[in-house]
């Protein structure tokens, strides 16, 4: 039986941004660790080699939420406590706080690495909600497999993609992206509209600038194009080495 009195708590600010709350019940045996990882928990996302990386155009069959903690287990350890020398049994459990969604999508055409078959599933973790790239009909997607062979969707990474005229072309959502990228002009007709929803003025100008995007009565028109290949490229030298060093402080 686990003793009530807790001699101390102690908070450790870890890499990533996870934090780690051990509450260690000194007068027993019995020593229980909480591991409660957030805001940027990545299931191995780092990319250390490029053939672990799989990007697709794809379309949505279903996402679907569900409880990523009912399948994490339990670890337990030895220490030998330094003040009574007692050995001490570790108990070790994590808790995921992301919102969690399992992916189906039919993939439209490989872009970097053969998927091998003509539908592809993946989990995808949002800190903030349900993923973003759900709302677009067809999207370029990041995927790699974790150490159990399956895949997971590259954290918040996507890029929205149109097919006009036979050609598949698409749209930065980051403003530096743009700026890097040539471009050319779509939607002359206006048939291609973004909802802003609750995207206010401040949002409007960091995720759809002029001359890239027109504003009307509550959507955003796309006036300039990317070439898949750009897009593709952008992210592998740019996002994705930046998001390398970050995972490296």
């Amino acid at each position: 039986m686990v003793d009530d009195r807790i001699i101390y708590y102690s908070f450790h600010q870890k890499k990533n941004d996870k934090i780690y709350i051990n509450i260690l019940h000194m007068s027993t045996k019995i020593l229980l660790s909480a591991f409660i990882m957030i805001s940027t928990f990545s299931f191995s996302q780092e990319i250390k080699e490029s053939e672990n990386l799989y990007i697709f155009i794809g379309k949505k069959i279903s996402v679907e939420e569900f409880n990523p903690n009912t399948k994490q287990g339990e670890k337990r350890t030895k220490e030998v406590d330094s003040e009574t020398a007692d050995t001490l049994t570790v108990i070790h459990h994590s808790y995921v706080m992301d919102n969690a969604f399992h992916c189906k999508y039919s993939v439209l055409k490989n872009l970097i690495n053969q998927l091998p078959k003509e539908t592809v599933e993946f989990n995808a973790y949002d800190h903030y909600g349900r993923p973003g790239f759900e709302e677009y009909e067809n999207v370029i997607l990041y995927i790699s497999k974790n150490k159990n062979g399956d895949f997971f969707h590259q954290k918040y990474i996507y890029d929205p993609v149109y097919k006009i005229d036979g050609k598949w072309v698409g749209l930065l959502t980051s403003l530096n992206g743009h700026k890097q990228l040539k471009t050319f002009d779509i939607n002359k007709d206006g048939i291609i509209k973004i909802a802003l929803g609750s995207c206010g003025k401040i949002c409007q100008k960091m995720y759809y600038p002029s001359p890239y995007f027109k504003i009307k009565n509550g959507f955003a028109y796309p006036k300039k194009a990317l070439e898949i290949n750009d897009i593709v490229s952008y992210r592998k030298t740019v996002t994705f080495k930046i998001k390398e060093k970050g995972d490296q402080k």
